[in-house]
């Protein structure tokens, strides 16, 4: 497999890596918030939408691509993405944070599942064989769920199933954003945070808006966000996709990490050996598809 050497590549490289790391402990700070599932929308929400839309508007490019939001693609990304934060909050309100990073790291997969469909691309042996082997980890993962030391003592089969929706619904935004690539990411990302802020501002009871460590939600509303979406956005200049969807992996292994270093949520065997299943097939995966645009 060749690797591209160029300042670009490892620009990209190292931008992506940086905004995977800041986002990796996102989850600790929603544990220590402390919070309900809206309450933690709301203010993750309207934080991240308020930043990402200031920050991208000093940005002519995005101000100039801003009326190709306001398309059916466009809407639809919104609507994809306001669905995919509602089930990963909820996922993570409801169960272990390791059964929702898992599952949610699967995006990739239903990303060529649905690009087969909307780009008309081929879908690959490799792609059915990661899918078959991800939903093995994943089953492994939820054979004992509910043997997690310190998590929510919620369902863990909504659980499951809010992380396989959040995945499916990220995916799909992904591919849309492919369809349309004059839609700018970040600004169309900040205006579904905010999509979210609001549909938690008018369900969420008024008592229990401020009630928890508003203090730690907002560092992941404020800077956590922001700052690794931006990061992420701005790599996809840089570098292919399937770089970035490597990196992104680092959420996913990191993410439990944080959160049993800090509230000693402990996952047990089963959710560790399926999430290393679910980690190795996709980093499998990517790096077969670098090595295919590699020798084209």
């Amino acid at each position: 497999m060749s690797f591209s050497i160029s300042g670009n590549l490892f620009k990209g490289i190292g931008i992506a890596s940086i905004g995977a790391l800041i986002l990796s402990p996102d989850v600790l700070f929603m544990r220590w918030s402390q919070m309900d599932v809206w309450s933690m929308l709301t203010w993750r929400g309207l934080e991240m939408g308020i930043i990402l839309i200031i920050f991208s508007s000093c940005f002519k490019v995005f101000r100039t691509n801003f009326k190709n939001i306001l398309s059916p693609v466009g809407f639809g990304i919104i609507f994809c993405q306001i669905v995919s934060s509602f089930f990963f909050t909820y996922g993570i309100a409801e169960t272990s944070a390791s059964l929702i990073l898992f599952t949610l790291a699967t995006s990739p997969i239903f990303a060529s599942i649905f690009s087969m469909f909307i780009l008309g691309e081929k879908t690959t042996n490799s792609t059915w064989i990661t899918a078959c082997l991800a939903l093995i980890g994943v089953g492994i993962s939820v054979a004992n769920g509910e043997d997690v030391l310190n998590a929510p003592q919620g369902s863990v089969l909504i659980g499951t199933i809010c992380g396989i929706g959040a995945a499916a619904s990220l995916g799909l935004s992904l591919v849309l954003l492919r369809y349309q690539p004059n839609i700018p990411a970040m600004t169309v990302t900040g205006i579904s945070a905010l999509g979210n802020g609001f549909i938690g501002l008018l369900v969420v009871s008024p008592g229990l808006l401020f009630q928890g460590d508003i203090l730690s939600i907002s560092l992941s509303g404020l800077i956590i966000l922001p700052i690794s979406f931006a990061c992420l956005t701005f790599a996809t200049r840089y570098t292919q996709a399937s770089n970035i969807g490597l990196l992104m992996l680092l959420e996913t292994a990191l993410g439990p990490f944080w959160v049993w270093l800090g509230t000693n949520e402990t996952p047990n065997l089963f959710m560790i050996s399926g999430g290393v299943i679910v980690i190795l097939s996709l980093a499998w995966y990517i790096l077969v598809d670098q090595m295919k645009v590699a020798n084209n």
